[in-house]
């Protein structure tokens, strides 16, 4: 009985090890490509609006596509380099942020 739980304990591990690696590498892909709804992607753009309610903001880049995020600190015309969850939103293109960048 100690062997089987030693080699269930062990066999869950090296898979939680495996779910972990392929998770951190999985690179985002260019909305400009053929993203459907919930894959991964990245975009660039410039901040044309910025509505936010208590730690909950929403942004419009100039490149047609709604950024949704918690707390964040960017202003109308900064440029931003974009990681997160692509959604088809009322019929329009939004990320859910995973990670945000400045980039200009």
């Amino acid at each position: 009985m100690g062997k089987l739980l030693a080699l269930s304990l062990t066999l869950s591990l090296v898979g939680i090890f495996i779910l972990l690696l392929v998770s951190v590498n999985q690179s985002p892909t260019d909305i400009t490509g053929k993203a459907v709804s919930n894959d991964y992607v990245s975009v660039e753009g410039k901040i044309i609006s910025i509505k936010t309610i208590q730690e909950f903001t929403i942004m419009n880049l100039d490149t047609n596509i709604t950024i949704t995020c918690f707390q964040c600190s960017f202003k109308k015309g900064d440029r931003i380099r974009v990681e997160g969850t692509l959604e088809d939103y009322q019929g329009k293109m939004q990320i859910n942020a995973e990670k945000i960048e400045k980039i200009s």
